[in-house]
């Protein structure tokens, strides 16, 4: 197995750079819609409630019939959040690649040392 070139962990980077981005604009996109669908069903569940209860039925009665009458609501929820979740750790692995890549950057190309001039390395 031979060791990869820079040029080669440098597209390799690049290329991670770019899913990164398009999983943080993914995320961004994600929490928008898991706040809306929160919002969806807290006012679905209020409505339910407030409808049940104005119907005579018990505080605990309206609470328990509302929940199912807004099961889906919930559901769209539940699946919101766990979209923002999936796509929170595909960031997080996309990004310990590109940890990874940079280190064996560091094997491959190391950075010289400061020679004391203000120079890295040298003249070149």
């Amino acid at each position: 197995m031979s060791v990869p070139t820079v040029a080669t962990l440098t597209v390799k980077v690049q290329e991670l750079n770019r899913a990164i981005r398009a999983l943080e604009e993914d995320l961004a996109r994600a929490g928008e819609d898991a706040a809306s669908a929160e919002a969806v069903y807290r006012h679905g569940l209020a409505e339910a409630i407030k409808r049940l209860r104005a119907e005579g039925r018990s505080a605990t009665e309206s609470d328990s019939l509302a929940r199912g009458e807004v099961v889906v609501l919930s559901r769209d929820r539940d699946l919101s959040s766990y979209r923002v979740r999936l796509l929170y750790e595909r960031l997080e692995d996309r990004r310990g690649e590109r940890a990874s890549l940079h280190a064996l950057l560091r094997v491959v190309e190391p950075v010289p040392e400061n020679v004391g001039d203000g120079s890295y390395g040298g003249a070149r």
